[in-house]
């Protein structure tokens, strides 16, 4: 309060200089400079008489502007200081990404400026307590964002196809700094995901592959082969579910009868195919022409249909055992 009053003291000062009458002093100073408040002896000086109310044009500016900051303005500032003490400090967490978080980490992406892309993602994963907040939250809408921007034709092919694969890059990066799982001896399930024949885009499907791996299952990935060396895949290999993406929908010509010889050439007779992507998305018409088992929008979604599969027609063998 010492500090308050004495930034105050000039201010007033200059007010009452202002107004006072020529030949005239400030109450303060007629006050202070009194010969007789210098002078008198303090045995002389009589007991202070009962106050009385003094009406206000009496008082000087000073005395109101002084009362009028100890009386409302102080006690005001100490309730708001107590309040900001009191308020709860809520850091921001993973469900709580924005669409406009998206677009300035998608501008982050299509200006190359990955060390502050990596960081944002960094810090959802830290926020969140986990990678799955990561690839839901920022990942795939920040993925679904650049696909927008091409429809709109805001950006060009180029730009969309560098930073899905700048996204790439960041889910890899983060896959690698992630505390490994524990160790699984023996993969019970195995799945091979692909593009599908044609199909060069891969960022959805490696975010798949991801959340399979950490579930436990073992999972062979990469780009998409021909028809024949998928054939040999699944003859030589036993897998548990194959799955597709499909982006474009040129890529649907002759899918169906890819998947028909793949289960026909399979070493597994309950083989279970999903499909996935932009062609496919939500349309389960789409996906019983083709012959698969289920299409999903979501890497969760695909982790959870694949393991009610397999599940199922495991109890079913051993039921017929």
């Amino acid at each position: 309060m010492v500090e308050v009053f004495g930034s105050l003291e000039p201010v007033a000062g200059a007010v009452l200089s202002k107004n006072r009458l020529p030949g005239t002093q400030t109450p303060t100073q007629s006050f202070l400079d009194s010969p007789d408040f210098l002078v008198r002896p303090c045995a002389e000086i009589a007991p202070a008489a009962p106050k009385r109310a003094v009406p206000a044009s009496d008082r000087s500016w000073a005395e109101l502007l002084r009362d009028a900051i100890e009386s409302d303005i102080l006690p005001r500032l100490v309730e708001l200081q107590r309040a900001a003490e009191e308020c709860e400090v809520i850091e921001p967490t993973a469900n709580q990404t924005t669409r406009f978080d998206i677009q300035a980490f998608v501008d982050l992406l299509i200006s190359d400026d990955m060390e502050q892309a990596h960081a944002v993602a960094d810090r959802v994963i830290v926020l969140s307590g986990g990678r799955d907040a990561l690839l839901r939250d920022l990942l795939t809408p920040a993925a679904q964002h650049l696909g927008v921007l091409w429809e709109q034709d805001v950006c060009d092919f180029t730009t969309v196809t560098l930073g899905v694969y700048r996204l790439d890059q960041i889910m890899r990066h983060t896959a690698a700094t992630v505390l490994e799982p524990e160790i699984v001896l023996s993969h019970e399930r195995h799945a091979l995901l692909l593009p599908a024949p044609g199909e060069q885009h891969s960022f959805g499907l490696n975010m798949v592959a991801d959340i399979f791996r950490e579930s436990g299952w073992c999972v062979r990935s990469g780009p998409a082969v021909p028809k024949a060396k998928l054939l040999d895949l699944v003859k030589g290999e036993w897998f548990d579910m194959v799955g597709f993406s499909v982006t474009a929908d040129r890529s649907l010509k002759g899918l169906a009868a890819c998947l028909r010889a793949i289960r026909k050439a399979s070493c597994n007779a309950g083989l279970g195919i999903m499909i996935g992507g932009y062609a496919v998305a939500a349309n389960e018409e789409r996906t019983r022409f083709l012959g698969a088992d289920f299409t999903s929008d979501s890497a969760e979604d695909a982790l959870r249909q694949a393991n009610r599969l397999v599940d199922a027609r495991t109890l079913r063998s051993i039921s017929v055992i």
